[in-house]
């Protein structure tokens, strides 16, 4: 099943958490962690009711775990029901108030609900943390908040500092050929889209973005194999039906149809 791509970030910034964990002490916090795990591969699978229960049942036995809690989050914020999702973040952080992961998938959540402000103080806390292995992904989410606050100088600020610690985070440089559209520099789109699609092959919205820039551009058969791509990938999401919209219309036209 093909998951959105910042469901994709997030599942895997936490498959990651739990990943690099090792299993230690006695059979209760065997068991504990052998829920997390089931309770991830679960999420990754969009299997959020198997998900949960496998959680609880670690829950019930760890109270105090943090990441039984940003886990549990997770879960909430896959069945869009924000408001749990924030309360079990938030749990997490009173257990642990450097949990930078908690953190940041708080930010995450505010940037869903488009609060702006909570966004950017949630997530220049994790990007601040030194120890924090996503910084990349905080830098990436503060743009994405100053770009929609209209603040793209800060926006590009940030996407550079993502790329600067992590040069293949395909996410940012679908992000910065946004911004450079919106400054009309689409030939710097172009390259940015590009290298997005390049990183991740089934990206459908960069190769959606790539499409509209070449159209920019005046290079309509490039756009089009761009919009046929997007259809290949996802032809009932909101981007493969309006790249069939362009492929009925341009594209025909520029075949003769």
């Amino acid at each position: 099943m093909r998951l959105t791509f910042i469901a994709f970030l997030l599942f895997s910034l936490l498959f990651l958490s739990c990943a690099g964990r090792g299993i230690e002490g006695d059979r209760e916090n065997r068991f504990v962690e052998d829920q997390k795990a089931l309770a991830v591969a679960s999420l990754y699978r969009q299997n959020f009711k198997q998900a949960m229960q496998e959680i609880e049942e670690a829950e019930k036995v760890a109270k105090k775990d943090p990441e039984v809690y940003l886990i549990k989050g997770l879960i909430y914020f896959g069945l869009k029901e924000y408001k749990e999702a924030e309360a079990l973040y938030k749990k997490a952080l009173e257990i642990k108030p450097d949990y930078s992961e908690a953190r940041y998938n708080l930010c995450g959540l505010y940037l869903t609900i488009d609060n702006l402000d909570a966004a950017i103080e949630e997530c220049s806390k994790a990007a601040s943390d030194p120890l924090y292995k996503s910084r990349d992904r905080a830098f990436t989410s503060l743009g994405v908040a100053y770009f929609r606050k209209g603040d793209l100088d800060k926006a590009y600020e940030y996407y550079r500092k993502s790329l600067e610690l992590n040069p293949a985070l395909v996410y940012t440089h679908n992000e910065l050929g946004k911004l450079y559209m919106a400054l009309g520099r689409e030939q710097e789109a172009v390259e940015e889209f590009k290298k997005a699609v390049e990183g991740f092959e089934l990206y459908d919205e960069a190769h959606y973005n790539l499409g509209i820039a070449y159209l920019k551009l005046g290079e309509k058969t490039l756009a089009c194999n761009s919009f046929k791509k997007v259809v290949d990938i996802s032809p009932g999401s909101s981007f493969g039906m309006n790249a069939r919209s362009y492929i009925n219309s341009v594209c025909k036209k520029e075949n003769g149809g």
